[in-house]
Protein backbone atom coordinates (compact mmCIF):
# COMPACT_ATOMS: atom_id res chain seq x y z
CA UNK A 1 0.00 0.00 0.00
CA UNK A 2 1.15 3.28 -1.12
CA UNK A 3 0.94 6.44 0.98
CA UNK A 4 0.29 9.37 -1.09
CA UNK A 5 -0.74 13.29 -0.19
CA UNK A 6 -4.48 12.55 -0.23
CA UNK A 7 -3.93 9.52 1.98
CA UNK A 8 -1.68 11.02 4.11
CA UNK A 9 -3.60 14.41 4.42
CA UNK A 10 -7.30 12.24 5.02
CA UNK A 11 -5.22 10.50 7.76
CA UNK A 12 -4.65 13.66 9.34
CA UNK A 13 -7.85 14.95 9.06
CA UNK A 14 -9.68 12.03 10.42
CA UNK A 15 -7.07 11.82 13.83
CA UNK A 16 -8.08 15.70 14.06
CA UNK A 17 -11.59 14.92 13.51
CA UNK A 18 -11.20 12.30 16.84
CA UNK A 19 -9.20 14.56 18.41
CA UNK A 20 -11.64 17.25 18.27
CA UNK A 21 -14.53 15.11 19.13
CA UNK A 22 -12.72 13.85 22.26
CA UNK A 23 -12.08 16.86 23.53
CA UNK A 24 -15.60 18.25 22.45
CA UNK A 25 -16.99 15.25 24.58
CA UNK A 26 -15.11 15.95 27.56
CA UNK A 27 -15.39 19.61 27.48
CA UNK A 28 -19.54 18.34 27.43
CA UNK A 29 -19.16 15.96 30.12
CA UNK A 30 -17.78 18.35 32.80
CA UNK A 31 -20.39 20.96 31.72
CA UNK A 32 -22.37 18.39 32.37
CA UNK A 33 -21.02 17.70 35.98
CA UNK A 34 -21.12 21.49 36.59
CA UNK A 35 -24.60 21.76 36.00
CA UNK A 36 -25.61 18.86 38.15
CA UNK A 37 -23.78 19.67 40.59
CA UNK A 38 -25.62 23.28 40.82
CA UNK A 39 -28.89 21.14 40.32
CA UNK A 40 -27.68 19.78 43.23
CA UNK A 41 -26.93 22.39 45.10
CA UNK A 42 -30.28 24.17 44.56
CA UNK A 43 -32.05 21.11 45.42
CA UNK A 44 -30.46 21.31 48.86
CA UNK A 45 -31.39 25.26 48.95
CA UNK A 46 -34.91 23.66 48.28
CA UNK A 47 -34.80 20.94 50.45
CA UNK A 48 -33.44 23.66 53.24
CA UNK A 49 -36.58 26.36 52.72
CA UNK A 50 -39.06 23.24 53.03
CA UNK A 51 -37.64 23.23 56.42
CA UNK A 52 -37.11 26.42 57.70
CA UNK A 53 -40.98 27.01 56.18
CA UNK A 54 -42.60 23.71 57.67
CA UNK A 55 -43.81 25.12 61.19
CA UNK A 56 -45.77 28.28 58.76
CA UNK A 57 -48.42 27.16 57.57
CA UNK A 58 -49.83 26.87 61.54
CA UNK A 59 -48.37 30.10 62.36
CA UNK A 60 -51.72 31.49 62.76
CA UNK A 61 -52.82 28.86 64.86
CA UNK A 62 -50.01 28.82 67.30
CA UNK A 63 -50.56 32.97 67.52
CA UNK A 64 -54.27 31.66 68.44
CA UNK A 65 -52.96 29.17 71.16
CA UNK A 66 -50.49 31.60 72.61
CA UNK A 67 -53.09 34.88 73.07
CA UNK A 68 -54.99 32.21 74.14
CA UNK A 69 -52.32 31.38 77.14
CA UNK A 70 -51.74 34.64 77.70
CA UNK A 71 -55.23 35.15 78.23
CA UNK A 72 -55.01 32.02 80.88
CA UNK A 73 -52.31 33.36 82.95
CA UNK A 74 -53.68 36.68 82.78
CA UNK A 75 -56.91 35.77 84.46
CA UNK A 76 -54.53 33.91 87.15
CA UNK A 77 -53.22 37.69 88.10
CA UNK A 78 -55.29 38.98 90.51
CA UNK A 79 -56.38 43.10 90.01
CA UNK A 80 -53.79 45.20 92.48
CA UNK A 81 -56.44 46.23 94.66
CA UNK A 82 -57.48 42.43 95.37
CA UNK A 83 -53.79 41.62 96.72
CA UNK A 84 -54.73 42.11 100.79
CA UNK A 85 -57.21 39.08 99.83
CA UNK A 86 -54.85 37.33 98.59
CA UNK A 87 -52.62 37.88 101.23
CA UNK A 88 -55.64 36.90 103.66
CA UNK A 89 -56.27 33.41 101.89
CA UNK A 90 -52.36 32.41 102.21
CA UNK A 91 -52.77 33.43 105.63
CA UNK A 92 -55.95 31.28 106.09
CA UNK A 93 -54.32 27.99 104.21
CA UNK A 94 -51.66 28.09 106.44
CA UNK A 95 -53.89 29.11 110.05
CA UNK A 96 -56.32 25.92 108.24
CA UNK A 97 -53.21 23.38 108.25
CA UNK A 98 -52.77 24.20 111.94
CA UNK A 99 -49.67 26.19 111.68
CA UNK A 100 -49.15 29.09 113.91
CA UNK A 101 -48.06 32.17 111.82
CA UNK A 102 -44.79 33.97 113.70
CA UNK A 103 -44.14 36.74 111.18
CA UNK A 104 -45.77 37.75 107.76
CA UNK A 105 -43.62 40.63 106.08
CA UNK A 106 -45.18 42.04 102.73
CA UNK A 107 -42.26 43.05 100.85
CA UNK A 108 -42.25 46.17 98.67
CA UNK A 109 -43.69 45.10 94.76
CA UNK A 110 -41.86 44.70 92.34
CA UNK A 111 -42.57 45.95 88.79
CA UNK A 112 -42.03 43.88 85.62
CA UNK A 113 -43.67 44.36 82.36
CA UNK A 114 -47.05 43.33 82.25
CA UNK A 115 -46.91 42.61 86.11
CA UNK A 116 -46.04 42.95 89.30
CA UNK A 117 -43.97 40.79 91.87
CA UNK A 118 -45.19 40.86 95.57
CA UNK A 119 -42.57 38.69 97.78
CA UNK A 120 -43.89 37.75 100.83
CA UNK A 121 -41.96 36.28 104.24
CA UNK A 122 -43.38 34.14 106.55
CA UNK A 123 -42.19 32.61 109.62
CA UNK A 124 -44.14 29.51 110.20
CA UNK A 125 -44.66 26.75 112.84
CA UNK A 126 -46.27 23.83 113.69
CA UNK A 127 -46.40 20.03 112.49
CA UNK A 128 -44.16 19.24 109.07
CA UNK A 129 -47.53 17.25 107.84
CA UNK A 130 -49.38 20.36 107.81
CA UNK A 131 -46.86 22.34 106.57
CA UNK A 132 -46.68 19.47 103.83
CA UNK A 133 -50.63 20.13 103.29
CA UNK A 134 -50.23 23.78 103.18
CA UNK A 135 -47.77 23.44 100.18
CA UNK A 136 -49.93 21.38 98.11
CA UNK A 137 -53.04 23.82 99.08
CA UNK A 138 -50.89 26.52 98.02
CA UNK A 139 -50.30 25.19 94.66
CA UNK A 140 -54.04 24.65 94.41
CA UNK A 141 -54.56 28.63 95.05
CA UNK A 142 -55.91 30.14 91.57
CA UNK A 143 -53.62 32.56 91.94
CA UNK A 144 -50.18 32.40 90.28
CA UNK A 145 -48.07 31.67 93.57
CA UNK A 146 -44.44 30.68 93.61
CA UNK A 147 -42.12 29.28 96.86
CA UNK A 148 -38.88 31.32 96.07
CA UNK A 149 -36.95 30.51 99.83
CA UNK A 150 -37.55 28.22 101.89
CA UNK A 151 -35.75 27.22 105.29
CA UNK A 152 -37.16 24.24 107.46
CA UNK A 153 -35.82 23.93 111.25
CA UNK A 154 -36.61 20.99 113.31
CA UNK A 155 -37.48 21.96 116.93
CA UNK A 156 -36.25 19.45 119.04
CA UNK A 157 -38.69 19.32 121.84
CA UNK A 158 -41.46 17.65 119.63
CA UNK A 159 -41.19 14.75 117.12
CA UNK A 160 -42.33 16.13 114.07
CA UNK A 161 -42.29 19.85 115.00
CA UNK A 162 -40.73 22.26 112.80
CA UNK A 163 -40.53 25.98 112.12
CA UNK A 164 -40.11 26.95 108.42
CA UNK A 165 -38.77 30.80 106.78
CA UNK A 166 -40.37 30.84 103.46
CA UNK A 167 -40.27 33.90 100.62
CA UNK A 168 -43.55 33.41 98.29
CA UNK A 169 -44.24 35.66 95.29
CA UNK A 170 -47.60 35.84 94.58
CA UNK A 171 -47.96 38.15 90.82
CA UNK A 172 -50.40 40.31 90.23
CA UNK A 173 -51.66 42.57 86.96
CA UNK A 174 -50.16 45.99 87.43
CA UNK A 175 -53.15 49.11 87.49
CA UNK A 176 -51.54 50.50 83.82
CA UNK A 177 -51.08 46.62 82.36
CA UNK A 178 -53.35 47.49 79.80
CA UNK A 179 -51.65 50.82 78.65
CA UNK A 180 -47.86 48.85 78.31
CA UNK A 181 -49.61 46.71 75.99
CA UNK A 182 -50.78 49.15 73.69
CA UNK A 183 -47.25 50.99 73.40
Amino acid sequence: MKLGLRELLFATLMGGLIVASVMYFKNQRSSLALRQHDVEKKERAMEDLRHATAGIENLDNKIVELQKAITFFESKLPQNHEMGKVLDEVSNVASANSLETRSFKPLPAEPNANYNEQRIEMTLSGDFNGFYSFLLQLEKLPRITRLMQMKLEKINDHDGAMTAKVTLSIFFERENAMVAIAQ
